[in-house]
């Protein structure tokens, strides 16, 4: 059987953590450990996490970085850092779940595989609608609009098509790396030095990592079919969708399609370790 960590990247929002660990700690399967990474935030993310510990069922840590701007990559990192799993599912704080979604990514778990999920998307008003019991019982029937279950189908179809390209060898690459709800073999993700931590900024860490996953024959695939990530309305953490980094990644995909698929900046940083913040919850 294999070990499963689950790592939650935040950043201030306490709330939407909160909603997060309601819907992970109810789901039909739960993973051996949660660790919960933090960027810095002002807020004080450990007050919920003393609120909830006892409720969850598996190990959970806590390990914070400096706030130094918009790191998320050094933060997916520093989680893994501190995780024992086989198995690394990343996931966003402002993330709600079907019942069975640790499940579906439990039950698709392989090596030389990644399992990418696409969210739906609720509305401001629809996101007023969820509540603790709405999360809890995973009564979502009176929220969702039969179009956004459309489009969870019609990217679902999508992505199994282009990974069908991809056997084919008609296309580079097949299902999309989405950082936000994807599973992913440790030894996959170390191979490649994980996260390339000179993404500082929004935008652009996970088309790296997901190039560099297919430059070693790893694959994609959408598992997110009768079971998926719900987003929750909120406003933007970033400023106007900018993408910050995309001359630096430009720069880089000339070296990865050339082989260069290590991260020099990754996994194996050492840089401010001694400021790095620790913390395992007793249950």
């Amino acid at each position: 059987m294999i070990k499963t960590s689950v790592i939650i990247t935040v950043y201030n929002r306490r709330q939407l953590l909160r909603n997060c660990l309601i819907s992970l700690i109810h789901q039909s399967q739960l993973p051996d450990e949660l660790i919960i990474s933090d960027d810095g935030s002002q807020e004080d993310i450990r007050e919920i996490l003393y609120e909830m510990a006892a409720q969850m069922k598996f190990i959970l840590k806590y390990v914070r970085q400096p706030n130094r701007g918009f790191r998320l990559a050094r933060c997916r990192n520093n989680g893994v850092r501190f995780s024992q799993g086989d198995y690394l599912i990343f996931l966003d704080q402002d993330l709600i779940f079907t019942k069975n979604l640790m499940a579906t990514f439990i039950d698709n778990y392989h090596p030389q595989h990644f399992n990418v999920c696409y969210p739906l998307r609720l509305s401001a008003q629809q996101t007023r609608m969820i509540d603790d019991n709405v999360i809890r019982d995973f009564n979502f029937d009176q929220i969702f609009k039969g179009s956004q279950l459309q489009k969870i189908n019609r990217q679902y179809r999508k992505d199994k098509f282009y990974s069908l390209l991809k056997r084919l060898h008609v296309k580079d690459s097949g299902a999309k790396f989405r950082g936000g709800a994807v599973g992913i073999n440790r030894a996959d993700f170390e191979k490649i030095n994980g996260y390339d931590e000179n993404y500082i900024g929004w935008g652009n860490e996970d088309d790296d990592l997901g190039r560099r996953l297919y430059r070693i024959g790893v694959r994609g695939r959408n598992i997110s079919d009768s079971e998926f990530p719900i987003h929750l309305h909120h406003h933007p953490f970033h400023i106007n969708g900018e993408r910050v980094n995309h001359n630096y990644y430009q720069a880089k995909k000339n070296d990865i399609d050339r082989g260069k698929y290590q991260a020099k900046n990754g996994l194996d940083n050492p840089d401010d370790t001694h400021e790095i913040v620790y913390q395992e919850f007793s249950r």
